[in-house]
């Protein structure tokens, strides 16, 4: 054989490789989760994606900087334009935070409204008052305000409730494997949480609020 022919055939298959990391990249979309929790959510969301056998390079969640929403909005935004500069922008930017006190909330939920009419595909996966009235669904449905009572704030009235529960008595922020631990109740907790935004819809209430199912139901179609 021939080095020029040679050549073609190790060009040919160069281009075949290119053309089937194409597709690859367009059959598999990378989406960004930051989330303003440095334990607690993204243990929960490392465990939702390895039972789904999604890995690094299709879902990346990124460590925050700052717990702020704002902040959590901010440092999301400037990963997506890094990513958008080398020429392959996340097709999808989740920034996961909790209503809880924080004064820059409802500016960080705007924000990310915002960037999506300018075609930047962010989302806000809110909680209020926390991340734990998503765990807490999967147990049964409540729509039970939440509340400041004596010394304990509104988010450890929300763990308290949690505690409750069976299995739940030792729960703890930043608590490993606790996505396995619910696993068997996922349907529960997404069906409760449709029906607490339906609640919020028709009573104009926030409180409780979650919009974790979204991003759980994004996550799932990555393997349908």
């Amino acid at each position: 054989m021939g080095s020029d022919d040679l050549f073609k055939k190790r060009k040919a298959r160069k281009n075949a490789d290119l053309q089937r990391e194409r597709h690859k990249r367009a059959q598999n979309k990378r989406y960004l989760i930051v989330c303003e929790g440095t334990k607690t959510e993204p243990h929960y969301f490392h465990g939702l994606l390895e039972d789904l056998g999604i890995f690094p390079p299709i879902v990346r969640i990124a460590k925050n900087q700052g717990v702020s929403p704002d902040r959590v909005v901010a440092y999301a935004l400037e990963l997506y334009e890094e990513d958008a500069r080398q020429g392959d922008a996340y097709d999808a930017v989740y920034c996961v935070f909790d209503r809880d006190k924080h004064t820059t909330f409802a500016a960080a939920v705007q924000q990310t409204k915002d960037l999506k009419k300018v075609d930047k595909p962010f989302t806000a996966i809110t909680s209020t008052p926390c991340f734990e009235v998503w765990l807490l669904l999967h147990f049964g449905y409540t729509d039970q305000p939440f509340h400041v009572a004596g010394k304990k704030s509104v988010g450890d009235q929300v763990v308290a409730q949690l505690k409750k529960k069976p299995g739940m008595g030792q729960y703890g922020k930043g608590q490993q494997g606790i996505y396995r631990q619910l696993k068997d109740k996922l349907g529960n907790a997404l069906s409760n949480a449709e029906r607490l935004r339906q609640h919020g819809k028709d009573t104009g209430s926030t409180n409780p609020a979650t919009d974790v199912d979204q991003l759980v139901l994004d996550l799932q179609t990555l393997v349908r």
